[in-house]
């Protein structure tokens, strides 16, 4: 039963505040949570930088129990549940999200409620007390409550991780009821970390989990094949600080919808998903000063650049984890940067075609590298002027018939683009049209706000015609988002 002060604090919730406002503070909450479990491993729980940030989570912690009554944070699958609402997580918020789940679910913990305000010392017991858990034991949840009892804390409770029976492991089947939209968020930026993790151990020399990769290659496949443009509207993320492994990801769905277009079969699709994935595989071995230099590269450093795609086959090689090695994909690795006319590298003392693998992926690889802001460039190519600077280069650099795929695919107006229709509506193009005679007209939504100055997403076909059979919108120019400020990732999230 709640108490009077509950019953008014719940009243005021209802009264004033949206379910896409308890989104947004649950995100600011996860993010603060991170924070304090990160700093909880660094510092004692007395020390100066800790009160600090302990001091600056209560406020948006308390906020929350203040208008919400009692919290409940609970996971289920891979989803944080904040009081019954589901959070969607930001590109920005992944990062928190991912740390939260896996730091919970390592300790069995499957929700924490908190059913009154904290103060600084309470939410440092919590914390340490979370973070101090055995991982793997059962009754870690019943442990942790009464470890917070014995500390006179009453207000704090935790349950245990609801394991769902015949649930695969890593979550990587698809339900129908999923919303395909949101299974491709994850499946990216899982692939994102899971990538990130593999190259850092095999950095480090440590056991590298690929296994768990070559699993999300197969899930990619399978939304490639069900939808391809939901995965080509997620390669339009451009992660300047995580370079190295946003790319990866997106020369992978580049390359498996080539894969898909040419109708590759799914075991194939998986092997060229995997190569796709791990074609900078070599870039570990380069140091991290002269990746993310500055300023073009000088002869040596250039001179190391050009040895990754070596560097690649041998780490592959000894991946023993990954079970059987397609030669495909050793050959893909290693070919990646060679080029149609062999003017790239490595070089090689006897020239042979290009294999299919390593065409693909010179495509996908060119076009992402092209498109995205880099150290040493910090503006990228719009799609359109990438498209133009490979065209011309299609005879040397490219496969032409790949190349006139890779066109197909992404559209004249590739997936992304910002365009100015003739009614003088702002629209982002969001999935081609996939008659070529309509190559012109694709899915476009519209840019546009509501009278609360919300964004709204109104999804169009260009190909749509009034009473008197004319098209009621067609493109007249494609524009720069960065001019007008419109964050281009966050219409392929939710879209209406």
């Amino acid at each position: 039963m709640e108490t009077p002060v509950q019953d008014q604090r719940r009243a005021k919730r209802t009264s004033e505040t949206p379910e896409a406002d308890l989104s947004k503070l649950g995100n600011s909450l996860i993010t603060k949570f991170h924070v304090l479990m990160r700093i909880s491993q660094i510092y004692d729980s007395k020390n100066v930088a800790l009160h600090q940030f302990v001091q600056e989570s209560l406020k948006g912690i308390n906020d929350l129990i203040e208008r919400e009554g009692t919290l409940s944070v609970k996971i289920l699958k891979d989803d944080v549940v904040l009081n019954d609402q589901r959070l969607r997580y930001s590109v920005e918020g992944f990062t928190s999200f991912k740390y939260l789940l896996t730091q919970w679910k390592k300790r069995l913990i499957g929700e924490v409620v908190f059913k009154d305000l904290l103060n600084e010392t309470t939410l440092k017991e919590f914390i340490y007390a979370l973070m101090n858990l055995e991982e793997g034991k059962e009754d870690n949840a019943a442990l942790l409550t009464q470890q917070l009892v014995d500390k006179g804390i009453h207000s704090i409770e935790a349950n245990s991780l609801e394991i769902v029976e015949g649930e695969e492991e890593e979550g990587l089947v698809v339900s129908e009821k999923e919303d395909p939209h949101e299974v491709a968020k994850k499946v990216f930026f899982e692939t994102i970390g899971t990538i990130k993790e593999v190259i850092t151990h095999i950095k480090g020399k440590q056991y590298a989990e690929v296994r768990k990769l070559k699993r999300l290659a197969q899930k990619a496949v399978h939304l490639v094949m069900e939808d391809e443009s939901i995965l080509l509207g997620m390669a339009t993320i451009k992660n300047y600080d995580e370079y190295t492994f946003n790319h990866s990801v997106n020369v992978c769905i580049y390359s498996l919808a080539m894969g898909k277009r040419l109708g590759f079969s799914k075991r194939l699709m998986t092997e060229l998903g995997i190569t796709a994935l791990l074609h900078d595989l070599g870039k570990s071995k380069i140091p991290k000063e002269v990746l993310n230099k500055p300023s073009p590269f000088d002869e040596g450093e250039w001179g190391l650049m050009k040895r990754h795609p070596l560097w690649g086959v041998e780490i592959l090689l000894n991946l023993k984890q990954l079970g059987e090695i397609n030669p495909r994909m050793v050959i893909g690795i290693f070919e990646h940067h060679l080029r149609s006319d062999f003017s790239g590298y490595p070089k090689l003392f006897r020239k042979k075609e290009v294999s299919l693998f390593g065409q693909i992926i010179q495509v996908a690889d060119s076009y992402d590298a092209m498109t995205t802001p880099t150290n040493y460039r910090k503006v990228a190519f719009t799609p359109e002027q990438a498209l133009a600077i490979m065209l011309k280069e299609r005879n040397a650099h490219y496969d032409p018939l790949l190349l006139k795929i890779f066109i197909s695919l992404v559209g004249i107006y590739p997936i992304g683009s910002l365009v100015l229709l003739d009614t003088r509506e702002l629209g982002i193009v969001y999935k081609p049209n996939p008659d070529p005679k309509w190559m012109d007209r694709p899915k476009v939504l519209l840019v546009s706000r509501d009278e609360t100055g919300e964004g709204r997403k109104e999804l169009v076909d260009l190909t749509e015609t009034d009473s008197k059979g004319r098209f009621k919108r067609s493109i007249v120019k494609t524009l720069d988002p960065r001019k007008y400020h419109i964050d281009i990732i966050k219409y392929f999230f939710t879209p209406k």
